[in-house]
């Protein structure tokens, strides 16, 4: 099977499963408009971290590498009230779209976006 079948399986089930998100579709578009690599996950591997977040009963997660804050938005709305996620991004350029996307999320308040490498002592 070529990339192409994936690709349109892949569709198929994004098409079928799910409906479309203003701010995640704006996340999108605002990394692309500011240059960010296209590594976001795809739309139905968002919503399969989601669904692993509230199957887990996670209360607490930790990101490694933010980017544009796509599938950050993702897993925090997964958490319930109480919870509390750490996302860490090495480019300042990232975080600050990041931060825009979060902020439009509504998220700010359950997301601590620290920025530098993942490092101790090395995060602001």
């Amino acid at each position: 099977m070529g990339p192409k079948v994936w690709e349109i399986v892949d569709d198929y089930f994004s098409n079928l499963l799910m409906s479309t998100d203003p701010v995640l579709t704006a996340a999108l578009q605002d990394s692309d408009v500011a240059g960010l690599p296209q590594h976001h996950v795809a739309p139905n591997q968002g919503k399969l971290l989601h669904l692993l977040v509230q199957i887990q009963g996670a209360r607490r997660i930790l990101e490694i590498g933010t980017l544009g804050g796509y599938s950050t938005i993702w897993l925090a709305r997964a958490l319930p009230a109480d919870g509390y996620m750490v996302t860490l991004e090495a480019n300042l350029n990232y975080a600050e779209v990041a931060r825009k996307n979060l902020a439009r999320a509504n998220l700010m308040d359950r997301v601590d976006l620290r920025v530098g490498n993942a490092l101790v002592g090395h995060l602001v």
